[in-house]
This record gives structure tokens, sequence and C-alpha cells, in this order.
């Protein structure tokens, strides 16, 4: 057989194939005109070949005059024209698109369904034709009603909505409860990207490109997601989640994304509310906190000021044993005034570093009373941040178990050496006075220091204990806390 009978052969070949195709198929010139039309087409389309060659794709079937939403032919152009421009397949979502009824009466149509694909002949590296193809899922989609009515019901139960976008033709394809989400008029179907997004508020729309912009670029199935605000026809803000995949129909194919929207206004909204309680909780924390300073200054100048008073009678006082008892209280209150003193000097109100509070109340016994007899008074204390309502009594207590320690145990001699430690066991702060003396003899009356003692022992929930020491006398005392 000949080149022209092989190559005639196989052109022929290729009609029958085309013709016997089990899809609709147009072929288009560039300007959209049909060119040729295979018999499934016919079938889907009630047409006749002569109806439809050599006419305009949109002249051979326009939109229905009377349904005024109608966009197929608008989305269909913009598809047409992607992939043209592109050189690249094109798949539109499924398309609402009603078709003349050609045995029927002048300007009758028939509501049909389409999911077409559009993909371009290049020859030369240009654009020579376009193959329309089309599958008809009209009754997809009537059969898909009942599941379309449970799922919007659950889309409600769930406050969740539907819509697919296609980046490249920014068109839209939204679901009913998407729509009235989005604050958009009652409907379901195609509508352009200016039309679903003009209710997002202004600052969040460019968000919302961008992030489509960007979605756009990656593979397959690439997730993407964003947030932003609609405002209602009434005047009101809503808050909106979106989540989805970009998808192909084909390997080839122009992307497109499915997402799921959901409405998140009232968790904004307690997230809002919950920023306001943190904001007025955290002004009345520093309000509380000024007062607190405020109180533990005052309490500080006013114990000041009792020292002062019990000093000066001390002074004055010939009786050897009132002036001890006046000095003994002078100094129980600077205990109490050293505390609140440190308070307000810190950021914090309410605990104490005990640690240099302690180096300091032992600075002060060592100047004073240890003094006085030549004792040697020295500290150790952990560091650790204490309650006031611990490191208060704490105080009171080593300054008596030192008074102790000065007139009891060293019992008025001179060079003996008194040592203040503290240290952490677990949950608890273990308080140390030992001194070289012979300590308190046993047939001893209780005094007003050993009572005083004994009570804070009590208020503290602590236990005390005075182990044998064969160097001198010691003082245990453990103290259950919680450092702050």
């Amino acid at each position: 057989m000949s080149v022209d009978g092989l190559l005639s052969q196989k052109l022929d070949l290729t009609e029958i194939a085309f013709e016997a195709a089990p899809h609709g198929y147009l072929l288009l010139d560039p300007d959209f005109t049909i060119v040729n039309v295979n018999r499934c087409y016919l079938d889907l389309t009630g047409s006749h070949r002569a109806d439809l060659v050599g006419m305009n794709i949109f002249e051979a079937f326009p939109d229905n005059p009377e349904d005024p939403t109608a966009d197929g032919v608008r989305n269909l152009r913009l598809s047409l024209e992607t992939a043209r421009e592109t050189q690249q397949p094109h798949a539109m979502a499924i398309q609402r698109y009603d078709i003349p009824v050609r045995d029927g009466e002048p300007g009758d149509f028939e509501q049909r369904y389409w999911k077409p694909l559009n993909t371009p002949v290049i020859e030369g590296g240009a654009v020579v034709g376009l193959i329309h193809h089309v599958e008809d899922v009209t009754e997809q989609i009537v059969l898909q009603r009942d599941q379309a009515i449970r799922w919007r019901s659950a889309q409600k139960l769930h406050d969740l909505a539907l819509w697919e976008y296609d980046h490249r033709t920014r068109t839209a394809f939204v679901s009913r409860p998407f729509a009235a989400m989005q604050g958009l008029a009652d409907c379901e179907g195609t509508m352009s990207a200016e039309v679903c997004f003009e209710p997002i508020l202004a600052e969040d729309r460019a968000a919302v490109e961008a992030a489509f912009a960007e979605a756009a670029q990656q593979p397959d199935h690439s997730a993407i997601a964003f947030v932003h605000r609609v405002v209602l026809p009434g005047g009101d803000q809503r808050w909106l989640s979106s989540h989805g995949e970009l998808v192909r129909d084909h390997r080839s194919a122009l992307p497109r994304f499915l997402l799921v929207s959901n409405d998140i206004t009232e968790t904004k909204r307690r997230e809002v509310d919950l920023a306001r309680a943190v904001e007025e909780r955290d002004a009345l924390i520093v309000q509380k906190e000024a007062l607190l300073g405020e109180v533990n200054h005052r309490i500080k100048n006013s114990l000041q000021l009792v020292s002062s008073i019990l000093n000066t009678d001390a002074r004055r006082a010939e009786d050897r044993e009132i002036r001890s008892r006046l000095m003994d209280a002078a100094s129980r209150v600077n205990a109490v005034t050293s505390v609140h003193e440190m308070l307000y000097q810190s950021n914090e109100v309410s605990s104490v570093a005990f640690g240099p509070y302690l180096r300091d109340l032992c600075d002060t016994l060592a100047a004073g009373d240890a003094q006085a007899v030549q004792a040697e008074l020295t500290c150790d204390p952990v560091e650790v941040r204490l309650s006031a309502d611990k490191a208060i009594p704490l105080a009171l207590m080593v300054n008596e178990l030192v008074a102790n320690a000065i007139k009891h145990g060293l019992n008025g001699s001179t060079g003996g050496r008194i040592a203040v430690s503290t240290s952490l066991e677990g949950e608890a702060l273990i308080l140390s006075v030992s001194d070289t003396g012979k300590g308190k003899a046993e047939t001893a009356t209780p005094g007003l220091g050993t009572r005083i003692i004994d009570g804070l022992v009590a208020q503290l929930g602590a236990t005390m204990a005075a182990p044998p020491d064969p160097k001198g006398h010691t003082v245990t005392v453990r103290v259950p806390i919680e450092p702050t």
C-alpha cells in the first residue's frame, strides 16, 4: 500500500475512533468555533451535526434566558481561554449548564449538570484547536440529592460548609451552607472570586488570596488552611476557619482546591472575653500588689516606731529585769519589721528571699547582744523563697533561739560561738541553731522566749528537737514548706 494510502487509512481510523468514543467530544478551533462533534456528544445534547458544526459553541449552547443565575457561558469561556493561554488542560468543577431542547418549543431548555475538561491541541508550539470533553453527571446529581440533604443536615449540626475554588479562572463552586456562612445570597453553584470574596474583611482578603496563590504552586494534595473574617449584610462580623487540599482531576490538569469551612465566631469571642478577663485579672493583681506593698511599708513604719519606743523605755529603765524585757521585746519587733521592709523593697509583696533576709537578721543580732558578750555568730542559709506567713514566724524563732543561746547556752560567758543554718530536705526547711555552751538547765522554768518558740513551732506545723551535742547545745526545727 502506498504512503498516501497508509495516511488515508490512519486518518480514517482516527475519525472512526473519534466518532465511536464513549464520551462526548467537541473539536473547536482557537476561536471556539465547532469543527467536529462525535456521536456521543450529539446523543448527550439531543443535537444534530448540522446544528453544531461551523457555529461558535456559545451560540450553539447559550445560557438559559429564563435563569437569571445562569453562568455556564461565562465559566466555560474562562476555562477554554485558560487552556488556550496556558497550553495546559483545564478541568472545570461540576457545572450546571442547561441546554436547548432541539425538538421542543423555541426557548425550551433542559436542566443538565456537566463535568467538562478542556484540552489544547498544540502543533509547532501553537494552539491550533481545543478538545472539549464532557461527562453528563445529571443523573449522578439527582441520585445524590438525598445524600446531599443528609450532608447539609450534618453540616448544620457540625457547623461545616463545603466549597471549591479554581485559582486560575478565579471561580468558586459554593454549597448553600457556605454561601450562608460567607454572608452571600441564598444560592448554590459557581460564582466569580470577586463575588465569593466580596464579604471578606478588606484586611483579610489579601491574605486569603495570597494563601491560594502560594498553595497553587505546591504538589498535589498539599494542604491549605487560613482564617478570615466576613462582614454580614447587617454589619456583624463572623470568623471562619477553612481547611482543604489542592487536587487535580488528572495528572496534567490545572489545580483546584476542595475546602471545608466552619464558623469559629463563638470560639473567637470566648478568646476575646478570656483575654479581657486576663487583662482585668492582671490589673487587679497589680493593684493588689501595690496595696500590699503600701501595707507592708506602713506596717514597717509602725513597727519601727514601736521598736523605737521600746528601746527608749529600755534605756530609761533603772531595773535590770525590766530593761532586759523591753530590749527583748524591741528585738522581736525588729525581726518582724525586717520581713516587712524586705517585702516592701522587693518586687514580691507576698514572698521573701529567706536566705538574704536571714543573713541580715543574723548581722543585726551579731551587732547586738552577741557582740555584748563577745560571741561569734555565723550564718549559713539555703537560698529559698518563702511566703510571708512562713518567713515572719521563722524570723521570730531565730531571734528567740539566738537570744536563748546567748542567755542560757553561753550563760553570759564570753568568747562563745553561735551557728545558724538552714537546709532543704524534700518539702521541708531544716533550721538549726547551735552554740558552744551547755544549754539551759533541765530543771529551769520555761520562760517567755521558750513559750514563744513553742507557739511558733505549733503555728508553722513544725517539729522541734534538741539532739545530744558533745560540743555544746543544738536545736533543730523541721518546717513543712512549699517554696515559692
